[in-house]
């Protein structure tokens, strides 16, 4: 096979023998447990070279004027995967963790839905989801909705069905890195501007290399002045990393785990018209790059508060409102499914390729010394 550009890889690959000895991988392979493991960087700005030869098919959006309200969007998103769902004669089948993301996502469509409309959704769900949100559960889903277990939604993948899941909101809002900024150095820093001694000491705890460390403080610097929006508060230098670099990744990587009988049926025909993150459209971006004051307020628990209150509004359920954290539960499924390792642009599927393949020499994460040799 040639070279070839990529949507989607696995970050298992990068540590394999025969491709941690290339130039620029090792370095490549810190970017998840600096931010979280298992994301792989896909640079929508065209800032950054990465060692995979990769193609980006999500820019992101021309800045233009925009005065939707969060809710708003929500509920035109609801409105418009009812209509597909009716005009298709097909059902949704929705992931819910019981997390934020994926509660404001049900509550947009049961707020939307007729009550024939809400025959055609089935809510995947496992034990934890139930017990991350129970009253959600027995007062909305318990006996109204249809249910499934979320184990069973890699065969979904390619087949008469409209899949919907929450993801996406956290590269609207921000970061899991705003909860660790706020844990190491004070609630209090994450509204304050910027400076590159404490990024250093927060990224060079994981790193624990002063080269590595700088190398991406620099490839940052580069990515925020790509920014449409000014970069100033160490909130929006988290939120721009996410949004700009991890987009991509976070649509595509359910995807992997599709069985390899329906691989082929996913196309791009099928991942326009019968897959969808609920929060991966331009208005959503769009509201994101307008509202940097409105992700969190002062303490980690009013992380994503505009989608908290939209819950609350709907459940009264203001334990939920006023304590729930943003909480990792897809990956908790993913991990035990088998998958692809890439995704190419024509939406083909591979279990395996050798380096040359995928493998990008002319990338930003070989070190000085490294070139040097």
């Amino acid at each position: 096979m040639t070279a070839s550009r990529f949507i989607q890889y696995n970050a298992t690959i990068l540590k394999r023998p025969e491709n941690i000895v290339l130039p620029g991988m090792a370095t490549f392979t810190y970017f998840g447990p600096l931010f979280k493991p298992g994301i792989v960087p896909i640079d929508r700005t065209g800032t950054i070279r990465t060692p995979i030869r990769t193609a980006v098919v999500f820019p992101i959006p021309e800045l233009r004027p925009f005065k939707k309200t969060f809710e708003e969007i929500c509920n035109e998103r609801a409105r418009d995967l009812l209509s597909r769902a009716k005009a298709l004669d097909t059902r949704i089948y929705v992931f819910w963790s019981g997390g934020i993301d994926s509660t404001l996502v049900l509550i947009s469509l049961l707020k939307e839905a007729s009550t024939q409309e809400k025959k055609r959704i089935t809510v995947l769900l496992t034990d934890e989801s139930i017990a991350e949100n129970p009253r959600f559960y027995a007062d909305h889903i318990a006996g109204k909705l249809d249910r499934a277990s979320t184990m069973m939604y890699p065969y979904l993948f390619g087949e008469d069905c409209i899949t919907v899941s929450g993801e996406q909101n956290d590269q609207v809002f921000g970061s899991g890195a705003v909860g660790r900024l706020m844990r190491r150095f004070g609630e209090e820093i994450i509204h304050r501007p910027y400076e590159r001694d404490v990024l250093f000491t927060f990224f060079n705890e994981i790193a624990k290399d002063a080269g590595i460390t700088n190398l991406y403080l620099d490839l940052f610097d580069k990515l925020m002045s790509a920014s449409p929006v000014p970069i100033r508060s160490y909130l929006a230098y988290v939120w721009w990393i996410n949004f700009s670099l991890k987009w991509q990744n976070t649509f595509m990587r359910i995807l992997t785990c599709v069985p390899e009988r329906n691989a082929s049926a996913v196309t791009w025909e099928y991942v326009n018209t019968r897959y969808f993150s609920f929060y991966g459209t331009d208005d959503f971006q769009l509201w994101s790059m307008h509202n940097l004051d409105k992700r969190i307020k002062d303490t980690w628990n009013s992380y994503k508060w505009p989608c908290k209150d939209i819950i609350y509004a709907y459940t009264k359920d203001a334990d939920y409102r006023d304590g729930k954290t943003k909480r990792g539960s897809l990956r908790n499924v993913v991990r035990q499914q088998i998958y692809f390792d890439f995704i190419d642009e024509s939406m083909r599927f591979y279990k395996h390729l050798e380096p040359s393949v995928y493998y990008e020499p002319d990338n930003d994460f070989i070190l000085s010394h490294q070139r040097a040799s």
